[in-house]
């Protein structure tokens, strides 16, 4: 089996860049990942190679990291906060507040259908 067709099998995912959005080294985001408190779930060496496509995540690694990185494991493996930032700092803000009135703010605001730019 070829490296194109293992890194296929993996899955894409946005671990590095959410990572680097958040401005910390492969270190500090493993030091922040643990099971239980003081107890690591993985070392920097397996991340790297996680983010290089050259090792399978576990659900327990995405939950952890999401944890870490601030965000969901559905963010993790579907937006890339590079290309995204204005979304992703949109939920930031948002996160926590009351959702209902955030979706009816939203619902308000005109689209480019009904003619705004």
């Amino acid at each position: 089996m070829t490296f194109a067709m293992e890194k296929k099998q993996l899955g894409r995912h946005y671990l590095k860049e959410w990572r680097e959005y958040r401005g910390l080294s492969l270190r500090k985001l493993a030091d922040r990942m643990e099971a239980q408190p003081g107890v690591p779930i993985t070392s920097f060496a397996n991340l790297g190679r996680i983010e290089k496509m050259q090792q399978q995540y576990s659900q327990e690694i995405m939950e952890a990291a999401a944890v870490a990185l601030q965000c969901t494991v559905a963010d993790l493996l579907t937006v890339n906060p590079a290309v995204e930032s204005e979304v992703v700092e949109l939920k930031d803000m948002v996160r926590g507040k009351d959702i209902d009135t955030i979706k009816a703010i939203l619902s308000a605001l005109p689209t480019k259908e009904s003619g705004a730019a």
